[in-house]
């Protein structure tokens, strides 16, 4: 029987969530607490840092020093891209985490980053074409994956693009073989974000096809929300076997892979 792209996603590992040592509403306790009542066997904070966040070693030793019966935890950040070159808005010092989400939380054009507004601004008044837009948020994302200090997942993929007038449809599928192929060289994992909803089932389809590995995350910063995956069956939804899919075509998967610290759990 076929096989969803969603098939191998493990519901059960989490680690895409916030506490109220940035924008959450609960504490580090209280989320680890709502993801051994989510069942979850691995859950990981990611709370959201800058390159002058100076609490990220005293950030380590709070999570590492969280302890929940079945439950493995992990500690990670979450970082945005800055422009089109890839860097990542991160302390240049940073103590041993698990991994980084790379995120694209404003537009990073090649002189930094741009809220979302003004670029949608810009396209309205033809001074930025879309395919211009979306060809350089790939680069910058491709650029962020390969030049990250951690191991990656991207964060809530093109979540961007409807904040600036666009869609996923505006993106091309060179644009998911370069990011597909960027994740590859470094065992980077893409994220099907609940919160946000995307990406959408014809890229998650794409990337699975080419062999990118694929995670969910909640992106809870409630404890209720911890380990909400409906998302995830709802792209597994669109594509059951028989349906007419388009990621249905042979995969182009790698021949191996490398071992990652952030290591997909049985």
């Amino acid at each position: 029987m076929s096989r969803t792209p969603t098939a191998a996603v493990d519901r059960r590992r989490d680690l895409h969530t916030h506490s109220d040592l940035t924008d959450g509403t609960a504490s580090p306790a209280a989320m680890a607490d709502a993801a051994v009542a989510a069942g979850l066997h691995t859950w990981g904070l990611s709370d959201h840092v800058r390159a002058d966040s100076d609490w990220v070693d005293e950030y380590l030793r709070l999570v590492r020093g969280l302890r929940r019966d079945g439950l493995e935890i992990l500690c990670g950040v979450e970082a945005k891209i800055l422009d089109s070159r890839g860097r990542l808005d991160l302390p240049t010092a940073l103590p041993d985490l698990d991994y980084v989400l790379v995120a694209d939380h404003q537009y990073p054009a090649a002189g930094g980053p741009v809220h979302p507004r003004d670029v949608a601004r810009a396209i309205a008044a033809g001074a930025m074409l879309p395919a211009d837009v979306v060809d350089e948020l790939v680069v910058a994302t491709c650029a962020a994956v390969q030049r990250a200090p951690l191991p990656v997942i991207v964060a809530h993929p093109f979540s961007l693009l409807p904040k600036m007038g666009l869609s996923e449809t505006d993106v091309r599928d060179d644009h998911l073989r370069a990011l597909a192929a960027a994740c590859r060289t470094v065992d980077a994992a893409v994220e099907i974000n609940g919160k946000w909803r995307c990406p959408s089932a014809r890229i998650v389809a794409d990337l699975s096809s080419a062999g990118v590995d694929l995670v969910a995350g909640s992106d809870a910063h409630r404890p209720q929300d911890v380990g909400a995956f409906g998302y995830v069956d709802v792209i597994g939804a669109v594509h059951q076997p028989g349906a007419d899919a388009p990621w249905a075509r042979p995969a182009d998967l790698p021949s191996s892979r490398r071992e990652r610290r952030v290591a997909v759990s049985p």
